[in-house]
């Protein structure tokens, strides 16, 4: 698939407004993908559901999410494994490989660039505040070998790889709590696995990929936020909110 469009700044250009017709096409067309999807535009960086038309007006105003490279939530990882066969899985796990930047998604996430990857540098010995502090954890954690020994995945990466296999493959929040305590069971001593699903998920609002739950209409007509925020029912196809 053709991402070349990305690297165009110039938002007006027609190639690149061509690209963001391009992939509403792609992302409108995955099984299951009714009236909204994900929003990957700069601003919403996919925590937000919209509407076609919505999200072609983000990403021709806002620009794409420079971060999100594989559209994992808009069928990219999919369709790789159903054109796939076993004996193409392992190239298809090293492509997934040279596609994660940890680094880079530390970066976007806490707005830093150009910064050394080194947790002892200051100037003047100033204590950092809250926000530098949570970036250094951060790439500390990216540099973490996940158990002694370890040089595959580090302490960081192997949370986001498992919580991104959890999102495709609709694993439930107990099932996630279990795999954890068996991970722990079997890695050697020392390892970084977290003890719960919950413990993982403040490593995704550290990288500033956390979420809040909103109610949709059973028909999709609406998300009851902002004027909706208190609706009991949809304004628009009278169902109510709740399920009896």
């Amino acid at each position: 698939m053709d991402k070349s469009w990305l690297n165009i700044r110039n938002r007006v250009d027609q190639r690149y407004r061509d690209g963001v017709e391009g992939f509403l096409n792609w992302a409108f067309s995955q099984p299951g993908v009714n009236t909204m999807i994900r929003c990957p535009c700069k601003g919403c960086m996919n925590t937000v559901f919209k509407l076609k038309n919505n999200v072609r007006g983000d990403l021709l105003k806002k620009g794409f999410w420079d971060s999100y490279k594989v559209w994992y939530l808009h069928g990219e990882v999919l369709a790789r494994f159903e054109n796939s066969n076993v004996t193409h899985r392992d190239e298809v796990e090293d492509d997934s490989t040279e596609d994660d930047d940890i680094t880079g998604m530390i970066h976007d996430a806490c707005g830093y660039t150009n910064v050394e990857n080194n947790t002892n540098s200051s100037e003047g010995n100033e204590e950092p505040n809250i926000h530098a502090t949570k970036f250094y954890k951060l790439l500390k954690d990216a540099q973490t070998e996940l158990y002694p020994g370890c040089t595959k995945v580090s302490k960081l990466s192997f949370i986001v790889k498992l919580l991104h296999l959890k999102c495709l493959n609709h694993w439930s929040n107990k099932s996630m709590d279990e795999l954890l305590i068996f991970f722990k069971e079997v890695l050697p001593d020392g390892s970084f696995v977290p003890t719960s699903f919950y413990e993982a998920k403040k490593v995704l609002r550290d990288l500033g990929l956390g979420y809040t739950k909103i109610d949709a209409c059973q028909n999709d007509c609406i998300l009851y936020w902002r004027d909706y925020a208190n609706a009991q029912s949809c304004p628009k196809c009278g169902k109510s909110r709740w399920k009896s």
